[in-house]
């Protein structure tokens, strides 16, 4: 079983079962019925690095069979890497229902199969038995994924015949407006070539489902259009976007064609409609124009190719151009160069104005035509379907029967569908717009080119007029916070204002003498533009669109309306909605603050507020100021009260105490001193009387030194007693904390004085390692006789909760009090503690949600390491110890944990210390116990044989070709820093001794050499040594090493029964052995060792705190003689990455209990590239 730690091996059969338990628990109920009908075949177990796999087969009522998959892996410590906790159980299936809900019936069924057999073995050597029975065979599976490979192969194309004729897929497509259901089909049809190659067959239809499921496309394009059509139409959208994209797919496509029974080849094309204004020449006796060059016989080129072209358009509707225009003549769209060329060549031929009758003059009018690409499009022969790509992408189909042509229009804004169906259920052939009717539209162009572009002649674009280039900030004050700000370009004579830079050049508006068109210069428009973005800051904004930012608060409004005021004239001129702008109403100080304070059983409410200007701020507007970091605060409709800086640090400390719950702020017991001490004097309070004890009881505390209580029969020390104070003013007040003295300096004895002084009023419910569970029984004994200590094991277990009373103190393992917690959670306490409270950092794990339902008056947790590595185990303990003080995780995470962790912020570092200070008692063995003898830490390298490093070095790279191959999807994220942790295991056991990884090995190892040279050296000087290691393994190496020398030793790992755990702890205080081996994680805490002065690590651990522990064990109240640590390091390899963070580690302890810096916890990438580090 090496997917798991061998510590914790005696626990597997309890592990399994409630990782199995969890995975049938997160099954809906609904499933029970459907999944007791299903028949579970006996799976097949493989077994990893990371875990084991069972592989079912599951079998309904007609036959049909599922395979699933239920994998068990151990439970990463995020913080702890390397480390186990709990298992975990996962499940995959291939049916509908696991797709859509990721659990189904037949999941169910293999985990109730599974948790039955784990329920049915007695002991875990039973289990291990039976899993190894499951196993498969590596050979018959070899031999099952080939076939399976092969058949597949086989069966994924089919092989085409000999004499099979060529065959292609042609998309046929019908439009019918009419059908409510189906207005669009598209059927893919399989023609056949004819013999010689004389053309295709007119072919058969098929179904797009049947092309998919049977692998017959090869063309990617033809695979696409039928996915989206093999789902059948019923007429809502989500189903016409997918017809919708299909057509999309099919612009272009060699081979398309109606649907009907002639199938002739249609062309697919995909573009944009606009509106054209087409030039047409009128006379006003209704009667065409009859030019000179008319009269003299000659004919113009330009009227000839328009008549020409005019002609032919008539002769496609059945009627002649007159029948359709009536007296009207068309003028071709020429260039506006050719037209001025013509124009002007032309002026000697025609005839002046003033010698042409009236009712023969000319005027140019203009028709409204749709176009796609060019072509003209006759509305009238088109079937039109409305739809769209998406929801927010439109489009409108024109399908033109008599010009074999299908056009899919597409449009910018789903609000341009109203205006296009308008425009085409007109017949604009007689629809003439006179000038000022065009130049209306001319105008409204640019308002309406959104919704679809219009195209205008020149005729009625009018003259380009160079356009003034002057840029403006435009600026609107957000709903919330902050101002959205725009960089424009401003023209008095256009309606709305331009984006530097953007396309057109050539803008139409209407001056005083008529239409017009600016000519912009887009070049300098964006160089005038970069320098003010540059000037001013507006790219630290917040991006929002082209020359388009937001402050996203008022504090950084106001900071950009500062630096434009700065710079008077050289500033853009700022334009205001309504011409409004912000404006400061006065400044909030703490003397205008008003706060009502209420009470509950476990809490004080909080309501507050301020008056600007006749209006009431309530105190959540403040404190969300604040904690956004700004400076104003909203007191009307662009009107604001600036926070005066010195009340803004006040109200960051009132909202570091408060908790908002159903938009309602609460102030735990355990906040209000430093709420008080923030409140001060300056603001005025209505408080209740419960407030008012609450504070007296606070004051009568601080002056309370009670003398060592009379139960206590031990001699303290002055910090000793001092620590005792400290949870006596705690219990009197009834707030749990922390006392998180260094190890060795006497927490036990600390703590047994507080119990003692409240033992008469209940009983005391201590939770150990089971390590010190008989070790509190017997400091009871020596140092509180009037308590009666109790091991919760071996006894009525029912009874001894029961009737647990006044002096009682019931010890209990943290295994066991997660395995009893109903029994422990039917009554309440007087006293809870937890001995080493890391045990709970974990506020996820079972045993933390064990101990959170057991009610206890007062609470304490024991802890020589209560922030080992991020601070979300000192929220965990808190929420156990003082619920509310740091409110939830959300809060606590947006608030602290990332300001601090990922952007180090100090401010919110010792916000976070000053919280939590009063709770938490921390003294360390150099401050206080100058009497204690010097420990010296010394580093011992051992350089790798040659054939050892080449066996690392190939690990090295073997990791990074796995762990860097794929990019490292997010979706992996998980398994991928599993993978990366075993590897970095394997790497670990390499630096220590190569079997370790390889049982092959046959010979010695560098470390395990300097080892016992050192061995040798301390027994000649008389000395005696702990000796840890995280690796099992390793020890047993160890021990057979030691065995062949003769050198006698005790031993103790995670294995190991209680009762010989002292018994062997004893023997070795006594002067039996000269050496005491440890199983790191089995007896790096609660053991009392002081008969060694040398201390041992084999191995360096990733968390620098754990060795501490450790090295406690020897160093502390009771030795007498100097301690010296020797770390044994493999040389340039990953345990020198691993010193490296050693110091990381300690600074973040430092960082919040005593106030300097942080580290974050590492991440996957972190870890991996501790691999790819070079070693030398």
């Amino acid at each position: 079983m090496d997917w798991i730690a061998e510590d914790q091996l005696g626990s597997l059969g309890l592990l399994m079962g409630e990782a199995v338990e969890r995975l049938v628990d997160s099954h809906d109920q609904g499933f029970d019925s459907r999944a007791a009908m299903l028949t579970v075949k006996t799976p097949t177990l493989t077994q990893g690095d990371n875990g084991v796999r069972f592989d079912f087969q599951v079998v309904g009522n007609r036959e049909k069979q599922q395979t699933v998959a239920l994998e068990i892996v151990p439970q990463v410590d995020e913080d702890d890497p390397g480390g186990v906790g709990e298992l975990t159980s996962e499940c995959q299936c291939g049916c509908v229902a696991f797709l859509r809900d990721q659990s189904c019936p037949h999941t169910l069924a293999a985990a109730w199969w599974l948790q039955e057999q784990i329920a049915r073995r007695n002991g875990n050597g039973q289990l291990i038995e039976f899993l190894g029975g499951l196993k498969a065979d590596a050979v018959a599976a070899g031999k099952q994924f080939v076939d399976e490979l092969l058949r597949r192969a086989k069966n994924s194309r089919p092989a085409p015949a000999e004499d099979a004729e060529p065959t292609r897929l042609q998309w046929r497509v019908r439009v019918n407006m009419a059908s409510q259901t189906a207005p669009l089909t598209i059927t893919p049809f399989e023609q056949k070539q004819r013999k010689g190659g004389k053309g295709w067959t007119k072919g058969r239809e098929v179904r797009s489902f049947d092309l998919l499921d049977q692998n017959l496309l090869t063309d990617p394009l033809d695979s696409k259009i039928a996915s989206l059509t093999s789902v059948p139409t019923h007429g809502v959208h989500d189903d016409n976007y997918a017809i919708f994209e299909a057509l999309r797919m099919l612009a272009g496509h060699e081979n398309v064609a109606w649907d009907d029974q002639n199938a002739l080849p249609v062309e697919v094309f995909c573009s944009q409609l606009l509106l054209t204004l087409q030039p047409v020449e009128v006379e006003q006796s209704n009667k065409p124009k009859k030019s000179k060059s008319q009269t003299d016989g000659k004919t113009s080129e330009k009227k000839a190719s328009t008549k020409t072209a005019r002609k032919s358009s008539g002769k496609r509707s059945g009627k002649s151009a007159d029948e359709l225009l009536g007296n009207v003549t068309a003028t071709m769209t020429m260039p506006e160069s050719e037209l001025d060329s013509i124009s002007v060549s032309s002026t000697d031929d025609l005839i002046p104005d003033e010698l042409i009758p009236d009712d023969e003059k000319v005027e140019v009018q203009f028709q409204p035509r749709l176009s796609v690409d060019g072509i003209d499009i006759d509305v009238q022969k088109c079937e039109t379907v409305v739809g769209g790509l998406s929801p927010v992408e439109p489009a409108i189909i024109l399908a033109d029967a008599d010009e074999d042509r299908i056009v899919l229009c597409t449009l910018a804004d789903p609000a341009a569908i109203g205006i296009i169906q308008f425009l085409l259920r007109g017949d604009y052939r007689d629809t003439l717009l006179d000038h000022a009717t065009a130049s209306r539209l001319a105008l409204a162009a640019g308002t309406i080119d959104s919704l679809i572009r219009v195209e205008l002649p020149p005729q009625l674009a009018g003259p380009i007029v160079p356009a003034p280039c002057e840029l403006v900030l435009q600026m609107r004050p957000r709903p919330g916070a902050g101002l959205k700000v725009s960089l424009r370009v401003y023209e008095s004579r256009l309606r709305d204002s331009l984006v530097p830079g953007d396309a057109p050049e050539l803008v139409p508006c209407l001056a005083e003498t008529g239409p017009i068109r600016l000519q912009r210069d887009l070049k300098a428009e964006l160089e005038s533009s970069e320098k003010i973005v540059q000037q001013f800051g507006l790219n630290r904004l917040s991006h929002e669109s082209t020359m388009e930012w937001v402050a996203l608060t008022d504090h950084a409004a106001l900071d950009l309306l500062g630096r434009l005021h700065d710079a008077g004239d050289d500033a853009p001129r700022i334009v205001w909605p309504e011409g409004e702008t912000f404006r400061v109403r006065g400044e909030i100080t703490p003397k205008s603050l008003r706060i009502k304070i209420d009470d509950s059983p476990d809490w004080f409410g909080m309501t507050g507020t301020v008056t600007v200007d006749g209006v009431d701020v309530p105190l959540q507007d403040l404190l969300m100021a604040v904690r956004e970091d700004r400076q104003l605060v909203r007191v009307g409709d662009r009107r604001f009260a600036k926070i005066s800086e010195a009340f803004r640090k006040r109200l960051t400390q009132l909202g570091d105490t408060l908790v908002s719950e159903k938009g309602q702020l609460r102030l735990a017991g355990a906040a209000v001193p430093l709420a008080r001490d923030v409140l001060g004097d300056d603001v005025t309070l209505e408080t209740t009387a419960a407030w008012h004890q609450a504070i007296e009881r606070l004051d009568s505390l601080q002056d309370w030194s009670p003398d060592r209580p009379e139960g206590l029969d031990a001699n303290l020390r002055d910090y000793q007693l001092d620590g005792y104070r400290w949870l006596a003013r705690l219990s009197r007040w009834g707030v749990g904390g922390v006392l998180a003295d260094d190890m060795g300096l006497g927490k036990t004895v600390q703590t047994l004085g507080i119990l003692v002084e409240r033992g008469p009023t209940g009983p005391a419910l201590v939770v150990a390692p089971t390590s010190v569970g008989e070790n509190w029984v017997r400091e009871a004994e020596k140092f509180t006789p009037a308590l009666t200590g109790k091991l919760y094991r071996d006894c009525d277990r029912d009874e001894v909760i029961k009737t647990a009373g006044p002096n009682d103190l019931l010890i209990v393992s943290y295994q066991l009090l997660q395995r009893d917690a109903k029994r422990f959670a039917s009554r309440a306490w007087h006293t809870l503690v937890l001995d080493e409270a890391q045990f709970i950092k974990n506020s996820q794990t079972k045993t933390s949600q064990a101990i959170r339902t057991i009610q206890a008056d007062w609470r304490l947790g024991l802890s020589g390491t209560p922030l080992e590595n991020h601070l979300g185990e000192l929220w965990s303990l808190f929420r156990t110890l003082s619920p509310g003080l740091l409110g939830s995780w959300q809060r606590f995470r947006s608030r602290f944990a990332e300001p601090i962790e990922r952007h180090s912020d100090a401010d919110r570092r010792e916000s976070l210390a000053r919280l939590v200070r009063p709770f938490v008692l921390r003294r360390t063995k150099d401050k206080v116990l100058k009497e204690l003898p010097p420990r010296t830490e010394i580093t011992l390298r051992a350089e790798l044989s040659a054939p050892e490093r080449k066996l690392y070095e190939d690990a090295r790279l073997a990791a990074l070709a796995e762990l860097t191959a794929g990019g490292g999807a997010p979706s992996h994220e998980g398994r991928r820093r599993i993978q990366t942790l075993s590897w970095l295991t394997r790497l670990r056991q390499l630096s220590c001794h190569p079997s370790l990884v390889e049982p092959s090995w046959k010979g010695t190892s560098s470390k395990l050499q300097l080892f016992l040279s050192l061995v040798e050296e301390l027994r000649e000087g008389d000395h005696r040594a702990l000796v840890f290691s995280q690796f099992v393994k390793h020890l047993s190496v160890v021990r057979t090493a030691l065995d062949e020398l003769g050198v006698s030793y005790q031993y103790l790992d995670g294995a190991t029964p209680s009762h010989e755990r002292q018994r062997r702890v004893d023997a070795f205080q006594n002067g039996e052995g000269d050496l005491f081996l440890i199983s790191l994680k089995a007896g790096g805490t609660g053991l009392n060792l002081t008969a060694a002065d040398y201390v041992l690590h084999l191995d360096p651990w990733w968390n620098p705190a754990v060795e501490d522990q450790a090295t406690d064990r020897a160093h502390r109240i009771g030795q007498e003689r100097a301690v010296t640590v020797y770390r044994l390091v493999a040389e340039r390899t990953i345990e020198e990455q691993i010193l490296q963070l050693h110091a990381d580690k300690r600074e973040l302890v430092a960082g919040i209990l005593d106030g300097t810096d942080a580290a974050a916890k590492l991440q996957t990438q972190d870890l991996i590239d501790l691999i790819k580090a070079e070693m030398g």
